[in-house]
Order: structure tokens, then sequence, then C-alpha cells
């Protein structure tokens, strides 16, 4: 009997229990719709901190035009607020995302383990946690590859953008690589510490060795889902491109909802997307704890001996009529 494979199960299982996609598009839309509103609640409170003088109000609304950028760059400098403003701000976002990731996806696999009892939140909390370690060392690693390559292509005369564009690509691409496969562990880590309710490091470890176990089988799967995930995002972009391009022939209330509906249908699409890839990696995890079946061993059954041929019968010696019996020529 052939074994459904990962994918297929994964896919089966997010058409037949939307309401494992729906908890994932629940946690995931409440953390932005949240940090969405922090975010301009506080740019907004910013913006109400600064002072504009009648000379910058005048520049700012084109007198001249090329005051416009003189006059920003004016007003924004030498206001410590908006470093007091993001120091705020971004150490909420992540423990708002650290919270808003354990509760979700410790609801998500205790639906996808068939578990009864609660999961652990403590394994999912620090495993959250580092991800979103990971993220913000990423953002450093950007900024620190913008520095890099601006130094390098800080000539003695003028900028050379050329030199700039290839260094920040090569140590961004390293800088995303990195992240990408350390935040892999970190998200697959998260089925055996709901299983078996381990520590973080733990899981992670029992992560790496189930990669280890399985790699043909997980790069099969990412390969999929990555492929599916990059034709949704390409077809995504050219219809949003499609809707600003009409965007002249229709009303800027219209292009605008339409740009949202696109976007909102596009982040389901990958919720969906990542919950059936969830799937597909409980299949192979669940395919690793189960042991292999015992080969039961019959014994042949004996083979009977072959019957004995009959006897042969005595009979008397048979004579043609006109001819000398045997005994007679003899005789």
């Amino acid at each position: 009997m052939v074994s459904e494979s990962p994918i297929s199960r994964g896919f089966r299982t997010a058409f037949r229990e939307p309401a494992i996609v729906l908890a994932e598009i629940a946690w995931r839309w409440t953390f932005g719709l949240a940090a969405l509103a922090l975010v301009a609640g506080s740019f907004f409170a910013y913006l109400d901190t600064l002072r504009v003088s009648n000379l910058e109000l005048l520049a700012l609304r084109g007198y001249p035009r090329w005051l416009i950028a003189d006059a920003i760059g004016h007003i924004l400098h030498g206001s410590p607020r908006l470093v007091m403003a993001a120091a705020i701000v971004l150490p909420a976002i992540f423990a708002l995302w650290v919270a808003a990731a354990t509760v979700g996806r410790a609801a998500t696999l205790k639906a996808l383990l068939r578990r009864e009892g609660c999961v652990a939140l403590s394994p999912q909390l620090g495993l959250n946690f580092l991800r979103a370690s990971v993220t913000l060392a990423s953002l450093i690693g950007y900024l620190g590859a913008a520095i890099l390559a601006g130094r390098a292509a800080a000539g003695p005369v003028d900028v050379r953008p050329g030199v700039f564009l290839l260094v920040f690509v090569v140590l961004g691409t390293a800088v995303a690589f990195a992240r990408s496969r350390v935040n892999w562990f970190l998200c697959l880590g998260a089925i055996p510490a709901a299983r078996g309710g381990c520590d973080t490091f733990t899981a992670i470890s029992e992560a790496a060795g189930l990669f280890r176990r399985h790699p043909g089988r997980f790069a099969g799967a990412g390969a999929v889902f990555g492929t599916i995930h990059g034709v949704l995002f390409a077809f995504c972009t050219v219809v949003c491109l499609l809707a600003l391009s009409l965007a002249d022939k229709a009303p800027p209330a219209a292009t605008v909802f339409l740009l949202a509906v696109i976007t909102l249908a596009y982040f389901a699409a990958v919720d969906f997307l990542y919950i059936a890839r969830l799937a597909a990696y409980v299949a192979i995890d669940e395919s690793d704890r189960t042991p292999p079946p015992v080969p039961v061993l019959v014994s042949p059954e004996p083979v009977p001996p072959a019957p004995e041929p009959p006897p042969l019968l005595d009979l008397p010696p048979v004579s043609e009529p006109g001819l000398p019996s045997p005994e007679g020529a003899t005789g």
C-alpha cells in the first residue's frame, strides 16, 4: 500500500479543516492591525510635537518647490522625540509579536497534532523570542550592509552607485539567507516542542535531527510550497500594477479599495499555504516517529512426499496365432 505524500496531506488538511487556517489568519491579522495602530498612533503623536514656522509652512506649500525637502529636513532636525518614539514602539511590537505567535502557534499545532490536552507555552515562547531576535538582528545586518556598501562606494570625487548596489546586494543576500535558515529551524522546532513538551533548545536539536533523517522530503515540500508562493506573489504584483495603471480612469477611493482587497487576499492565501506546509511537516514528523513494520516470518508448509508408483502386474506372455510360443520354441 502506497503511503500518502506529505505535500498532498498538507493540502488535504488545509482544505478539509478551514478552522485551522482561520485561526492562523486571526492571530496574524490581529497582530498586524495592533502593530499598525501602534505605529500610526506614535507617528501622529510625534507629528504633534513638531513646531513649524510660517516660513517652513510656506516652503511646504511649494513656494518655491525646491525648498520642500529643505523645510522637511529643518523641521525634523534636532528632534530627539523620533528616537524616543522608536525606542518605545519597537520593543512593544517585539513583545506583541512574541505573545501573539506563541498563543497562535500553540492553537494551530494542537489542532494539527490532534492533541487532547493543552500545548506547553514555555517552549513556544522561547522559540518565538528567538525568531523575533533573529529578525531584529537581520534588520541590523541590513543596516550594516548599507553602511559598508556606502563606504565602499564613496570615491575620492563622487559616489559610485554600481559599487554600492553590488556590495549591498551581496551582503544583503548573505544576511537574508542566514536569517531564513535559522528561522526555518526555529519554525520546525515548534512541532517537537508541541508534541513532546520539551524545552526550547531540545526542540531545536530534535528539529535538526529530523531534518538530517529526511532532507529530501523537507526539500521537496519546501520547493513545492516556495514555488506556489512565488507564483502567487508575481500574480498579485501584476494585478496591483494593472490596477495602478488604470488609476487615472477610476476614482482614487476605488483604486485604494481594490489594492486593499488584493493585498488582503494575498495575505490570506499565504496563511493558507503556511498551514498546508506546517501540516506537511507534521506528516513527516509522524512518519519518522512511526516504527517500520516488522516482517512476519512464515515457515513454508512441508511438501508432501510423492506417491509411490503402483506395482507392476505379472502378466503371462502373449503369443500371436500361428506362431510357436516361447515355451515351445525352447522345448
